[in-house]
């Protein structure tokens, strides 16, 4: 799909890990390490398939299923000290990046909407040199319903002062896909950095 064919938001809401960077496998590697750190393993296929959830939610699955988790509050900061510690080996999808940098220089307004907290997101923006091009972030610990609820996206586009119709919405996972439409965003469906298909809205 060309990129031409979004050029009439005037906003855009990208969601992070595995969107804009390659950072699940440092993500899932993480939730590997503290599990073990704990006495259990996982599969990390599952934090692939719970792409978009937030830290809570995926460890509250883990204790959910009977596994010793413990705090987990405790449980999830450790995660991200783990993921932290391999901020410098995360690439950014150079492809996207740049269409965002030439949106926002278009005026378009750019969004981040993910479900990672935000002490993951703060410094991994700055590390990788990407604040300067973002006006809105909003985290998971923005809002009270994840994906695939919409509120993350909602709260994107109102703080960017735009209605769901004037943004799209770029998402790798299907949670992220289910909330943007549930939000009534257009949604661009991204794999490994590229662009793979863009859903529209029926608004008649």
């Amino acid at each position: 799909m060309k990129f031409s064919k979004l050029t009439k938001y005037k906003g855009l809401i990208f969601d992070l890990d595995g969107t804009l960077i390659d950072s699940m496998p440092f993500h899932a590697r993480a939730w590997k390490q503290v599990a073990n750190e704990h006495g259990f393993d996982i599969d990390m296929a599952d934090i692939y398939r719970l792409g978009g959830s937030s830290s809570y939610d995926i460890a509250r699955f883990y204790k959910n299923q009977g596994f010793p988790v413990g705090d987990i509050k405790t449980y999830v900061d450790r995660k991200i000290e783990i993921y932290l510690e391999n901020v410098p080996n995360i690439i950014v999808f150079e492809e996207l990046f740049n269409f965002l940098k030439e949106s926002r220089k278009n005026n378009v307004k750019i969004a981040i909407g993910t479900g990672s907290r935000t002490a993951n997101v703060e410094g991994l923006l700055q590390a990788k040199k990407m604040t300067d091009f973002i006006d809105v972030v909003v985290t998971s610990d923005d809002v009270t319903r994840h994906k695939p609820n919409p509120d993350t996206f909602l709260l994107a586009a109102e703080r960017m002062k735009l209605s769901p119709k004037e943004c799209c919405v770029f998402e790798d996972g299907g949670l992220g896909l289910k909330a943007a439409v549930a939000g009534g965003f257009d949604c661009v469906e991204v794999k490994d950095g590229r662009i793979m298909n863009l859903y529209e809205i029926d608004r008649n």
